[in-house]
């Protein structure tokens, strides 16, 4: 990757005095053309932003107006949606408020497999059978003039909320509110399906405070990858703020399940953490169960459907890293396919669901184009991926001819197409990519350069330098995350992490003799530099380690770029100077004694074993010896244990403790909490509950949430590890334990293979 320069700015006196803290905070703003000191301020607080009427929205005035005649009357009023996070947080935010409003309303989310975006025919039918006065849609809509026309012929109205690029014509529907039909500078210009939801019901009730449904628009503006400008950039910042206090009974299910503390939640855990468990609801299952979720009132509906997405995301990481390797596959065998401006590929056994995340992927590998394809009988459909300087709607619509249906944004898009057409569509689109992108296309298949914003000796990384930089915040797509840069580092150690080893943890340190910790994701086959090297990065958050500490801050790699210097001698990932394994001992126990004798204060980590006196992961502590009698659960564990000991000798038993089973550990976790109700007042941590049942720490959140929903015991699972058990809990709700226990079986079955196979 090629590395360069931001360039250089002039920053005012007053932009300086504005911004304060670190130089770094000016220039961005200076950079990014906020110059004037009331627009910079506007972009850091928004408190002081002029928010925009939301009149200023086409058809708004129309819409307001036969909304609150549907309202005043009584009438039924239907709400669309989609199947994406912006289309089911548009869903339930115009439910909630509606509801509250007194409207007689109900909503549909659209199943990818079956109906797909927009108003399918079939089912408006139905609904329309069943007697709808209004229809309002929601994320979609903008060219569904087929629908529109039957509901308007039907005598039912169709108010179109969306923010799709428009087709040639608008539908004829009573009102179309879409941002696209403003002019490009306009401050509404950018607002997702979610935010234009928002703003109809804002218009609606003209000074009602509605800051209670702004969590699901910072929501679904990140999950969108929305442009982080003007209207959008206010009310993401609106939003996250009320994200971390929201008393919404989904979100903060959907918090605990996906392991963040809502109080510092942020962009980052929305888009890495919450956005993708609500996607494979609507890739994989049914989008209104998370509609449901992100309205209901009902807390134990929301912890079932909460679990329910848990499994519906492993589902999702599991396909798409099929699908992946597949079109991996596809792309060696045929290396031709590489050649055009546009990849395009086609299966008949990948999931319509699953394929956009992948597209997205090869898109940033290849840096060109994707086009991912279903082969379902004669029809082929799929999703459409773009980088910068490539819209490929506009491409797409292009080829129309070839497509029997497409629609989407400038960097996505969905389409479907006759599947003897995949070849001549392929050419077609190649050549239109060239044509209607003449300044990207020379780019295209090339690694873009790497703006950096600023080099910094170690030294000078902090925490508060951290939080100062925050204040540019929130990061993402119009407003991206600062990349710094660091020169002359040498490498000081390294460690896998990730069950699968897949990340790594680095050390590095620079020529003043500073280290910093660096976290390199999703390596793969990326090799470490052998010698000196500059090292670019961005400032990530901080990490909680298992005991619920704040571990300080982490670098996240971008990139490296390796200098021409001598080798440099790293630590490597073996965990000791001396290891001895005694596995295959016929006599373990008596083998055991002698090791004690050789080495008297030698540290036995044992688990759910009595027959052997040692100490449990909670207890492990500094020693020159390390006797492992009991393999560990995985390896995490296995890491946070060397971790702590930091052995130079490691003494390997690795006695397995059995398969244990759903029921069996069930069992034994429930004798565990009577335990702790009786002789610890009911306070305990995941931790020690892992290490009582030799377990991960995941079998014991997952057990708990059981026990919880099940009316066992009640629980108190909180963010740092913390648990409170009391032996007199509410009545439960509606339990999904089927889901439940299909996830702590997986998670079982996972420790059993890795005891199996484990090695250091």
């Amino acid at each position: 990757m090629r590395w360069e320069a931001a360039k250089p700015v002039t920053v005012s006196d007053e932009l300086r005095d504005l911004a304060g803290g670190h130089p770094l905070v000016a220039e961005r703003l200076a950079r990014a053309g906020l110059t004037g000191v009331s627009v910079a301020q506007a972009f850091l607080d928004p408190n002081s932003y002029p928010a925009t009427s939301p009149f200023e929205l086409p058809d708004m005035a129309i819409a307001v107006e036969r909304l609150n005649r549907a309202i005043g009357q009584g009438e039924s009023i239907l709400i669309w949606g989609d199947f994406d996070v912006d289309g089911q947080t548009a869903t339930a935010l115009l439910f909630t408020a509606l509801l509250r409003l007194g409207a007689n309303v109900r909503y549909h989310v659209p199943l990818r497999d079956g109906e797909g975006h927009g108003m399918n025919l079939p089912k408006l039918r139905e609904w329309l059978a069943r007697g709808v006065n209004l229809i309002i849609t929601c994320d979609t809509g903008i060219t569904s003039h087929e629908a529109v026309e039957l509901a308007q012929a039907a005598g039912v109205d169709v108010l179109i909320t969306d923010h799709h690029l428009l087709g040639d014509t608008l539908p004829a529907a009573h009102a179309v509110i879409n941002p696209m039909r403003l002019p490009p500078d306009h401050r509404l210009r950018e607002l997702p399906g979610v935010a234009v939801a928002y703003e109809l019901i804002n218009a609606l009730t003209a000074g009602r405070d509605w800051d209670e449904l702004l969590d699901l628009v910072a929501l679904g503006i990140v999950a969108d990858v929305a442009r982080q400008v003007n209207e959008t950039r206010y009310l993401l910042q609106r939003g996250l703020a009320m994200m971390r206090v929201s008393p919404r009974l989904g979100l903060r299910a959907l918090f605990e399940c996906a392991g963040v503390n809502q109080l510092e939640a942020d962009e980052g855990d929305i888009g890495f953490k919450l956005a993708p468990r609500l996607n494979a609801q609507g890739r994989l299952g049914n989008a209104a169960d998370s509609v449901e979720l992100l309205s209901t009132p009902d807390a134990a509906r929301a912890a079932v459907l909460a679990n329910q997405l848990e499994g519906m995301n492993a589902r999702r990481k599991l396909e798409s890293r099929l699908i992946e390797e597949s079109a991996h596959g596809l792309l060696e065998r045929d290396p031709s396919l590489l050649d055009y401006a546009a990849i395009v590929l086609a299966h008949s056994e990948w999931s319509g669901g699953i394929v956009g995340i992948v597209a997205n992927r090869l898109a940033d590998a290849y840096h060109k184009p994707v086009v991912l394809l279903c082969e379902d009988g004669d029809v082929a459909f799929g999703s459409a991926r773009s980088v910068p300087g490539c819209n490929i709607t506009d491409a797409l619509r292009a080829c129309r001819d070839k497509l029997l249906k497409f629609g989407g944004h400038a960097m996505a898009a969905g389409l479907s197409l006759r599947r003897d057409d995949v070849f001549e569509f392929r050419r077609q689109l190649s050549r239109t990519v060239r044509e209607l992108s003449p300044a990207a296309i020379s780019g295209l298949g090339e690694e873009p350069a790497l703006e950096i914003d600023g080099y910094l000796d170690l030294g000078g990384i902090s925490l508060e330098l951290e939080q100062d930089l925050r204040r540019l915040a929130p990061f993402g797509n119009g407003n991206p995350a600062l990349t710094l840069a660091s020169r002359n580092l040498r490498l000081v150690r390294k460690k896998k992490l990730g069950r699968k080893g897949d990340h790594l943890e680095l050390v590095v340190e620079d020529e003043a003799g500073a280290q910093q910790r660096v976290l390199w994701w999703n390596v793969g086959e990326k090799a470490l530099p052998a010698g000196r090297f500059d090292l670019a990065y961005k400032l990530g958050k901080l990490g909680i380690n298992r005991y619920g500490d704040r571990t300080g801050l982490a670098l996240e790699l971008v990139d490296l770029r390796p200098l021409e210097s001598e080798a440099v001698e790293v630590k490597s990932d073996a965990p000791a100077d001396e290891i001895e394994d005694y596995r295959q001992h016929p006599d373990a126990h008596a083998k055991l004694a002698e090791t004690l004798i050789r080495y008297p204060d030698g540290l036995v980590w044992r688990e759910a074993d009595s027959t052997v006196a040692g100490c449990s992961r909670t207890e492990l502590k500094a020693a020159e010896t390390l006797i492992v009698w009991t393999a560990p659960p995985g390896p995490e564990e296995w890491q946070a244990a060397l971790e702590t000991v930091k052995p130079r000798r490691i003494v390997i038993f690795a006695q397995l403790t059995g398969e244990q089973t759903t029921e069996s550990f069930l069992h034994r976790l429930g004798g565990l909490l009577k335990y702790v109700i009786k002789a610890k007042g009911g306070e305990t941590t995941v931790a020690a509950l892992a290490a009582a049942t030799a377990q991960r720490a995941d079998a014991v959140r997952y057990g708990l949430k059981w026990f919880n929903q099940t009316g066992r015991f009640g629980v108190d699972l909180r963010a740092d590890g913390g648990v409170l058990v009391f032996s007199h809990p509410t009545a439960p709700g509606q339990v999904d334990r089927a889901s439940l226990e299909k996830l702590l079986k997986s998670v079982l079955a996972e420790t059993i293979a890795y005891r199996k196979n484990w090695i250091i």
